[in-house]
């Protein structure tokens, strides 16, 4: 299972070739080794972002891939040596593309640990803690409900879930596939925000701020795929979970 990778989409933008050595050029290496140690069954993180802005309101693992960003463009490149490498070596893969994983374990044995963060959540939850002054959000004029970003975010255990049904499925077949993982529904960023004001009964402050260069208006899982494959149904499809699990993690980090 590869799931190392840099992700910001900002940064990827003002160092793109940090993205193609890293993303690419390392995990090619890295899978090169594996096949040749006969290590021939892959499963690889991979993102929504290979659709890019897609007009569709529900995005299928069928429909075009066309990245807008240097961090989306190198996860496509390692998808498209995978499945070319699927050929020539007679190996497997199951590609996961992630929505935003959010959410920490319940029992705090994990979360997401980043400095200098800009994933909503970490944010929302730094700025509930107090270690944020405050949020700003990148853009308000997207053609969107409330004009802000909308985004369909998975809990990290149901990710965590869907890894081991695709690695039982995989020891136990040399078949090949990609799969969405997300559950078809999507906030915007003034709904994230709203929901953890609700949670800590308090205010948040919040300041608009401009776009971020290259980030994408709408993404929302279509993840029938998965769920009908592996007779899938999520445990944690619910916001206020996602964001009060994500805030018991950074009270104690």
């Amino acid at each position: 299972m590869h799931f190392a990778g840099l992700t910001r989409v900002d940064e990827s933008v003002k160092y793109p070739e940090k993205y193609q050595i890293h993303n690419f050029e390392k995990s090619k290496a890295f899978f090169k080794n594996c096949f040749q140690n006969n290590i021939k069954k892959i499963i690889f993180s991979s993102t929504a972002g290979v659709y890019g802005d897609s007009h569709s309101e529900y995005v299928k693992e069928t429909d075009d891939l066309k990245p807008i960003n240097p961090y989306a463009e190198s996860k496509r490149k390692i998808e498209n040596f995978l499945i070319e490498s699927s050929k020539n070596e007679k190996t497997q893969h199951i590609i996961l593309r992630y929505f935003n994983v959010a959410g920490a374990d319940e029992n705090k044995r994990s979360g997401l640990i980043s400095k200098s963060s800009t994933n909503l959540i970490k944010v929302v939850c730094e700025a509930a803690t107090k270690k944020r002054e405050k949020i700003i959000i990148n853009g308000n004029d997207y053609k969107t409900k409330d004009g802000t970003a909308i985004r369909d975010f998975i809990h990290v255990s149901d990710i965590a879930d869907i890894h081991a049904l695709a690695a039982n499925y995989l020891f136990k077949n040399s078949i090949s596939d990609i799969y969405n993982c997300g559950y078809g529904q999507g906030y915007s960023v003034k709904e994230v925000i709203g929901e953890m004001k609700n949670i800590i009964n308090d205010k948040l402050k919040v300041e608009m701020g401009p776009r971020r260069e290259k980030d994408i208006a709408v993404s929302i899982a279509n993840s029938d795929k998965f769920k009908k494959k592996f007779n899938w149904k999520p445990k944690f499809n619910n916001l206020n979970y996602i964001l009060k699990t994500a805030l018991e993690w950074e009270k104690i980090n």
